[in-house]
């Protein structure tokens, strides 16, 4: 059977990330798919802004837990959550995010479905690094137009138990911005998010899975520093397994200039995604002034 060829753009990409493609050697393991695997090996990547809004180093840390019922959780996940932005004159942001080490426990069914060694212990987790570029700026009509890209490096350990894929894997995304001229109710600012996607991940040797990604988010606002986010994000692959989606709301508040709280419920759409998932972070900007000390605000 001829092997499917991707497009040459996204070839390119992954050739000088040092990608190893499909190559001579067969399939590899076409079992590490989001479906097969533990809730945070394989996640679809939240939306993001084109626009880079922060001129301040932001720092986030959240604990997260992934859960197949609310109320009989057989499966469960528990993990901190890391990410760092650090922005470069409203064109460019470095983006790193991690996942240093996840306790999870699963049902006797799903490990055996999975095919994992264990029903329960703790795993290191996947670090992504990538950048996030402003192409176009927004206009009267026209939406903002930006790029991601992003690096899974192959951290995420405990193949043996099916939750991290101990391989890279690779985005990249078009993002789109557009703030709505009017407001909703209490929310003054209200703005729209798309993006449209690429995602590849390896397959053991010689082998990969690659997926279409899409997402959309409505951003509301207050100028009191209220927030409200809904989103839907999801990708396609093209193996058996590999189409998460879910939904989410998530609700912030700050304190100050540089302080926030925030929680995030998400719900699966899909049976490749975590059934459901809670989050509750804390952010923070370091402001980095003219005489370069920085100050946590």
């Amino acid at each position: 059977m001829p092997r499917r060829k991707t497009a040459p753009l996204v070839a390119a990409l992954l050739l000088l990330a040092g990608s190893r493609s499909r190559g001579d050697q067969g399939p590899g393991d076409r079992t590490l798919v989001p479906g097969l695997m533990g809730y945070n090996a394989l996640p679809t990547l939240p939306n993001a802004d084109p626009k880079i809004e922060e001129e301040d180093v932001r720092i986030e840390v959240w604990m997260a837990t992934q859960l197949s019922g609310l109320t009989n959780a057989r499966d469960a996940s528990l993990t901190p959550y890391v990410r760092v932005l650090v922005p470069f004159r409203a064109f460019a942001a470095l983006e790193l995010d991690a996942v240093p080490v996840e306790l999870w426990r699963v049902s006797p069914e799903t490990q055996s479905r999975n095919g994992a060694a264990r029903e329960r212990g703790t795993a290191l987790g996947d670090v992504r690094f990538g950048g996030r570029f402003l192409l176009a700026e927004e206009g009267r009509i026209h939406p903002a137009f930006g790029l991601r890209l992003m690096t899974k490096t192959a951290s995420g350990k405990s193949l043996e138990d099916r939750r991290f894929t101990d391989s890279p894997g690779y985005m990249l995304d078009g993002l789109f911005g557009k703030t709505l001229p009017f407001a909703l109710g209490p929310f003054e600012g209200v703005r729209l998010l798309a993006k449209v996607g690429f995602m590849a991940w390896q397959q053991g040797s010689g082998w990969q899975d690659d997926a279409v990604a899409l997402g959309t988010t409505l951003k509301l606002d207050t100028r009191r520093g209220r927030r409200v986010e809904l989103e839907w994000r999801t990708y396609h692959g093209y193996e058996q397994h590999d189409r998460p989606a879910l939904i989410g709301v998530t609700f912030g508040q700050a304190f100050g200039r540089g302080l926030e709280v925030a929680g995030t419920l998400n719900r699966s759409v899909s049976a490749d995604a975590p059934p459901w998932e809670l989050r509750v972070g804390l952010g923070m900007k370091i402001e980095h002034d003219r005489g370069g000390e920085r100050d946590a605000r």
